[in-house]
């Protein structure tokens, strides 16, 4: 399964979320989650991604995208 962290980022930006910080408060995990999801070396569980849809409004299949081809 594909994890696509340039998705996240981008809609981070768009927010005017520009850090793993501004990701952390803005989706209430700790700072070194973010972290890790921005740079790809791990991607958000059920609760991750949950709290990326509602501070993002990104979907599941948007932060996969290999999975919602398949």
């Amino acid at each position: 399964m594909s994890y696509a962290s340039e998705a996240l980022l981008f809609a981070a930006r768009k927010r005017g979320d520009h850090t793993p910080a501004d990701i952390a408060r803005r989706t209430g995990v700790p700072y070194l989650t973010a972290y890790r999801w921005t740079t790809g070396r791990n991607r958000p569980g059920p609760a991750g991604l949950a709290a990326i849809e509602r501070a993002y409004g990104l979907t599941s299949a948007a932060l996969n995208p290999r999975q919602a081809a398949a």
